[in-house]
């Protein structure tokens, strides 16, 4: 590696950056801009350019591996705030690959977390990986839940027209995507507690309401929700790049008290075998007030009626699919999309590393919460 030389990022790296996620991600759905990703990195809160680890190819003057700390944020874990790291965008440029530079580039990220004082440092990835059982673990990451991807087709119009060739596939996607939620209208239909339940969809409008909503419930769900304080949700849902990223909520009440909701922006994304480009919806939350519910049955009905509002939502955004990633152990909001007919794809893997002595990760006892811009590599 005589020729790579190892720094953080400067500005005017993002064109560079953007262009080494496409090469070194060509399986991946997501396309990085340099306005992206500058939004998504420079323009978050409480950015450092050490966030940013970068090998440089200096001969070339080209940036062929890269490392992402994503967000440094308090997280509560039983009751407990600790300081986390995220990592993401972990990168090599494919004529680049088995020199070490993912190593030094972790070990530099992981330096650096330690110097801002963080407790753990989180990550996702790939179960079968190359970079899990190579990188992470060599590193001291190890695996605490599994997630999984739920997939399904709002718009099947939208899908056929930015993929003409599945159009005899219509009938299947229609019945796929309409009679699940058919279905299970009537089932609420006869359910009195459902009654006086009501729902808005709200595009690009009412965050104060929303944000105030998601950062009371959420919590009693999950472990690890971060919450958003004004400067983060002012970045993650007002002050977007572009029209793709501007969120619609969804609000479920009843009695008029908001008990659950939901946000949905897309993506541009690609299927580079097919030459193909498609918008896909993004979940990025999903979140219910589960004490209002008699019993577990009800409670999965109260999710399902939250999903049928969002694929309607989905649907008025012209979207072909959507997608959101929920942790394995979530299990009513499963059951619900399992009864929406949802596909479900197990994949992913989420790893800490403890970065202090004698600290422990604490043992969980909700489900963790998996924020987007983790998982899925979005905001």
């Amino acid at each position: 590696m005589e020729d790579i030389i190892f720094r953080h990022y400067k500005p005017g790296d993002e064109r560079q950056l953007a262009d080494l996620f496409n090469h070194a991600f060509k399986r991946s759905v997501v396309i990085r801009t340099p306005t992206n990703w500058r939004w998504r990195y420079v323009k978050s809160p409480k950015f450092e350019p050490e966030m940013c680890q970068i090998a440089e190819d200096i001969k070339k003057k080209k940036i062929v591996g890269a490392i992402l700390v994503n967000l440094l944020e308090m997280r509560p874990f039983n009751q407990k705030n600790y300081l986390i790291g995220d990592i993401n965008d972990v990168s090599t440029h494919p004529d680049y690959i088995n020199r070490g530079i993912a190593t030094k580039l972790m070990k530099n990220s992981i330096e650096y977390m330690k110097k801002k004082g963080c407790d753990f440092s989180i990550l996702s990835t790939g179960l079968k990986g190359i970079a899990r059982s190579k990188i992470y673990k060599k590193y001291g990451y190890f695996d605490i839940e599994k997630h999984c991807y739920f997939i399904q087709i709002p718009n099947s119009l939208s899908l056929i027209r930015s993929f003409f060739g599945i159009a005899f596939f219509y009938p299947a996607f229609f019945i796929i995507s309409y009679l699940p939620r058919f279905l299970s209208r009537l089932r609420m239909k006869f359910k009195k507690f459902l009654r006086d339940f009501s729902y808005e969809i709200n595009h690009n409008k009412k965050h104060i309401d929303y944000m105030d909503a998601v950062n009371k419930i959420s919590p009693k769900n999950y472990e690890g929700y971060s919450g958003y304080d004004h400067s983060k949700f002012n970045w993650a849902r007002k002050e977007v790049p572009s029209k793709h990223n501007e969120p619609t909520y969804i609000i479920i009440r009843k009695a008029g008290r908001i008990i659950g909701g939901a946000v949905i922006t897309h993506q541009k994304i690609r299927a580079w075998k097919y030459k193909l480009k498609l918008r896909i919806g993004i979940l990025h939350e999903i979140f219910l007030d589960e004490d209002v519910f008699n019993n577990p049955y009800d409670i999965s009905l109260g999710y399902m009626f939250l999903i049928d509002k969002i694929i309607r939502a989905a649907s008025h955004r012209y979207l072909g699919v959507l997608l959101y990633t929920s942790s394995l152990n979530a299990k009513y909001l499963n059951q619900a999309f399992k009864g929406m007919s949802f596909f479900k794809i197990q994949n992913d893997v989420i790893m800490i590393k403890e970065l202090k002595e004698n600290l422990k990760f604490p043992k969980l006892r909700k489900p963790l919460y998996i924020p987007s811009y983790l998982a899925l590599g979005v905001v």
